[in-house]
């Protein structure tokens, strides 16, 4: 058995301590002081990234900011609602993506700049009490014991020992947390490369994403807020990145492509190659991966950024659980179970995105693109493509939540929860998780007698729901109580038979209650977590 960890050196402690100040782990560190945790986070750098990096954020990644308390600051810098359209070689638009759903309250395709939004929630960090920020402070090396991490970093004052409870590691695709632990990356990296070519002043206000399928140079336009556009042009194995990242070719190739954006300034330009990759293990003791440092994601979904935020926001009420002493540390093995299989999904989604864009021939690209004109002839083939249901859904095959008896449960447990309007008693409407707090909750029906006396925990927010055809009344108790003003609350319930539905704190369905020997069960499931 390992030894207590004993340190003469050592300077401080926090339960959390996140290495990486990036999008992951600023969620993270901010989910995490909502709900009292007191949380160090540090980074090399000396200060938040300076370049836009990821240029898509998703609507879960919107709910997720909601959940920090700090959306309102951050929306105004998001174009949100774009699609994507399809090209082909000639230049002619033949299939399109334009999702209008707004099932988790936001658009499902948002344009935004990184390095705007990290430095937004790095300066609402401020207003943490529990959370500290540190930068230009480097982690050299990590100790293990059975009752902590021990960390040895180098600051701009000197060497330093720091403790923590959990150790998060949130420092990118070449994790050095990762490789002191010896995890190893499983996937493929690919031979393509991709100059990508950040610009400011587009005159064109043109919102949506355009895809150049062409074999000649596959191509993405992406237009961004305050005037932004990213171009990404697929290179050649013969083409070396010295020659490519001349300005001058850089501008030949987007005149080829939008001749408006020829002039504008030139920001940022760098050739990558993609990964499709994934840590064989997400937990080692009490270090933990989350973002690039457990999973890369090519770029043609979109969803690598979105990934890690996702983890940060399974990560974070699991965490809080842990260190306030209310679930025993094996709920964190339910992060990777939870995690991984969907980080691969979206990975494989991504892997086929790319095939499509990047046809090797023009028979290849005609004959696909051919036959993808035929089957948007369909209209539900057509739905399917336009409104990105595609996209694998945020759904768990196993981990902390009461598997769905109902077979045709709408959300079935293990899946992500909606997020309607709900109205409130003084007629103000509200998006669901404005109302429920920041740990677990119950919606139930207010006439659903038999469930009404339920010794639901304390710690549970449990709110009364009126029918969309139904009203207040001054009889109602003085309890929590909203009205389904859309009836998606009714369809969900009624689809699983409830009369209640338990959701975690990261929104995803717990269980499903409509009897009492159910409602007993999810008790029982849900006791040690409370």
């Amino acid at each position: 058995m390992t030894a207590p960890l004993t340190s003469p050196e050592t300077r401080d402690h926090t339960p959390v301590v996140i290495v990486g100040a990036g999008p992951t782990g600023l969620v993270l560190a901010h989910l995490l002081g909502v709900q009292g945790v007191r949380t160090l986070l540090i980074d090399r750098e000396a200060g938040t990234v300076g370049e836009a990096r990821a240029v898509t954020i998703d609507d879960e990644s919107l709910r997720s900011i909601q959940a920090t308390g700090h959306l309102d600051a951050v929306l105004p810098h998001i174009t949100q609602g774009y699609g994507v359209h399809y090209y082909s070689w000639r230049q002619r638009l033949f299939a399109r993506i334009d999702p209008t759903v707004c099932e988790y309250g936001y658009q499902r395709r948002n344009a935004f700049r990184q390095d705007v939004l990290v430095r937004q929630l790095c300066e609402r960090l401020t207003l943490q009490p529990d959370v500290q920020v540190r930068f230009e402070h480097e982690l050299l090396s990590l100790e293990q014991g059975e009752d902590g991490v021990v960390l040895h970093m180098n600051t701009p004052t000197g060497p330093c020992t720091w403790t923590c409870d959990w150790l998060i590691a949130c420092d990118g695709g070449r994790s050095r947390i990762r490789e002191q632990l010896g995890i190893a990356l499983e996937g493929n990296t690919f031979g393509e490369r991709w100059l990508i070519a950040d610009l400011q002043g587009r005159a064109s206000s043109f919102r949506h994403t355009r895809t150049y399928c062409d074999p000649v140079r596959p191509t993405i336009r992406l237009p961004g807020p305050d005037g932004t556009v990213r171009y990404e042009f697929m290179l050649h194995a013969h083409e070396q990145a010295e020659d490519v990242l001349d300005e001058a070719r850089v501008r030949e190739w987007i005149r080829w492509r939008e001749p408006a954006d020829t002039g504008i300034r030139l920001v940022r330009k760098v050739v990558y190659t993609f990964h499709a990759r994934v840590a064989q293990r997400w937990r080692v003791g009490r270090v933990l991966l989350a973002g690039d440092a457990a999973h890369l994601t090519p770029p043609f979904a979109g969803q690598g950024m979105n990934s890690g935020v996702r983890d940060a926001t399974n990560l974070a009420w699991k965490l809080a659980a842990v260190v306030h002493g209310h679930q025993p540390a094996t709920l964190l093995d339910s992060y990777e179970q939870e995690r991984k299989p969907h980080a691969w999904a979206l990975i494989r989604m991504a892997l086929r995105i790319g095939a499509f864009m990047q046809p090797k021939s023009r028979l290849g690209a005609a004959f696909t693109q051919g036959l993808l004109r035929l089957v948007c002839l369909l209209p539900a083939a057509r739905d399917y493509i336009l409104q990105l249901k595609f996209k694998p859904k945020p759904r768990f095959a196993q981990g902390f939540f009461v598997p769905t008896t109902a077979p045709q449960a709408a959300i079935p447990a293990g899946q992500l929860m909606t997020q309607p309007p709900m109205q409130a008693r003084n007629g103000a409407t509200v998006l669901l998780d404005d109302a429920l707090g920041h740990g677990f909750a119950v919606l139930r029906w207010s006439d659903g007698i038999d469930l009404r006396d339920a010794a639901w925990p304390p710690q549970v927010r449990v709110i009364d729901v009126l029918r969309r055809e139904d009203d207040f009344l001054p009889t109602h108790s003085e309890g929590a109580l909203l009205r389904d003003v859309s009836g998606e609350i009714a369809r969900v319930l009624d689809s699983a038979g409830a009369q209640a539905v338990i959701l975690r704190p990261d929104r995803y369905v717990f269980a499903y209650v409509s009897t009492g020997q159910e409602l007993q069960h999810a008790l029982h499931a849900l006791s040690a977590s409370t």
